[in-house]
């Protein structure tokens, strides 16, 4: 996991403490309020609706002192409701000192050095599977789906999974005050009439990096996820058509100076094509890429590999990195050979006669579509499948 998730170990002589080092914590409930009155997000907590949301207060540190609880003047209050359009997570992040919030701008899906509130959602109550929701103090937003694993480890978070919400901080003498606005388009969940949510709710302080919980966290425990307190009572609320189309049109200049006669200096390319996002049902969903350009990626290192082994470089393509911890385990699938270097690439240099040389020989296959669905079942079984076409490459000699 990232480092908002570290366990640290630190002695501490709290009641709560020695509650929570003995296992016997008790999970968190909150009520789900519906609201059907207007909420403007604005990060003023200045509506109706507010009064009536369900509270969540009473943090508590699990690091870097075990089952501490807020202090006052630094406290945390949140507050949760929905409506038939989603879900609406506001409230304020007391500081003493306003000089004391840590804020920069890095950025969609930052880190940095910030202070941050956010929400974890488990909609399937599983300990598996979740999806996480985060702003910071200047406003800026990141999210990622939350994948735990109860038997092994500590599970993960892809930040490369975007969601469509909305937020809005306000700084202020007191602190800061957000207010955040999640569609239904943003979360997976069930059509089940009445639901309750697994949930948990952080905050961190950079300057004293101090963590909290509104549902307390036993480092001694495996896995976030699992962890969760419930958001319970969600009534009446229905999973949208998540359909989502991306087109796209590139046009690319290339100058490499040949200065030959019969050569010409500069080449072009023009490319379009289609990125798709279904959702099949509540869990599954169906991504496919039409003649993907991935021109905007980052480049890999060169690297002088002198041993008869495979350079194995990190995936940076989008399609290949989002919702595919399914094809993770165990290592089993390298993503990087689809649309990677030719097999034969070099065995066009072979036989070449004196009066031949080599036009043409791509030193990449081009990827012509690409498809996979991927979700996991209400019992926990997790499905993947993953296709993918490239062009045959020819080499050409003269």
């Amino acid at each position: 996991m990232t480092n908002r998730f570290m366990w640290c170990l630190t002695v501490a002589t709290t009641l709560l403490t020695t509650t929570i080092l003995s296992g016997q914590i008790t999970p968190k409930k909150l009520p789900a309020q519906r609201t059907d009155q207007r909420v403007t997000i604005d990060g003023k907590l200045n509506e109706a609706a507010w009064q009536d949301a369900a509270k969540a207060d009473e943090y508590v540190e699990f690091r870097p002192v075990i089952g501490r609880k807020e202090a006052y003047e630094n406290r945390t209050e949140s507050f949760l409701m929905y409506d038939d359009q989603g879900i609406y997570f506001g409230g304020t992040c007391y500081e003493r000192n306003i000089d004391s919030i840590a804020k920069e701008l890095v950025g969609r899906d930052g880190f940095g050095m910030n202070d941050y509130i956010g929400l974890i959602f488990d909609t399937y109550n599983d300990k598996l599977n979740g999806f996480e929701y985060f702003v910071t103090p200047l406003g800026e937003q990141w999210d990622a789906k939350m994948t735990s694993n109860q038997n092994s480890d500590n599970g993960g978070e892809d930040f490369s999974w975007n969601a469509v919400w909305k937020s809005a901080v306000i700084i202020h003498e007191k602190g800061w005050t957000f207010e955040m606005f999640l569609p239904y388009s943003a979360i997976r969940f069930s059509k089940d009439k009445v639901q309750d949510w697994g949930l948990n709710i952080t905050r961190r302080r950079r300057k004293t990096e101090q963590q909290y919980t509104w549902n307390a966290i036993d480092p001694n425990v495996n896995g976030f996820l699992t962890q969760e307190g419930t958001w319970t009572g969600i009534t009446d609320i229905k999973p949208p058509l998540r359909l989502q189309l991306s087109p796209y049109f590139s046009i690319y200049g290339n100058h490499f100076p040949i200065n030959q006669v019969g050569q010409k200096n500069w080449s072009s390319q023009v490319s379009g094509g289609l990125d798709l996002k279904l959702g099949l049902n509540q869990a599954f969903t169906l991504d496919a890429t039409l003649i993907p350009d991935f021109g905007q990626v980052q480049s890999d290192n060169q690297v002088l590999n002198l041993t008869p082994f495979e350079v194995k470089f990190n995936e940076n393509r989008t399609f290949f990195t989002e919702g595919t911890e399914l094809f993770g385990k165990g290592n089993l699938v390298y993503s990087r050979r689809i649309g990677g270097r030719p097999i034969n690439l070099h065995k066009a240099y072979e036989n070449v006669d004196a009066n031949e040389k080599i036009l043409s020989n791509p030193s990449e296959s081009k990827l012509i579509n690409a498809s996979k669905i991927s979700g996991r079942t209400k019992n926990g079984l997790g499905i993947g499948v993953l296709n993918a076409v490239t062009r045959a490459q020819h080499s050409y000699r003269r």
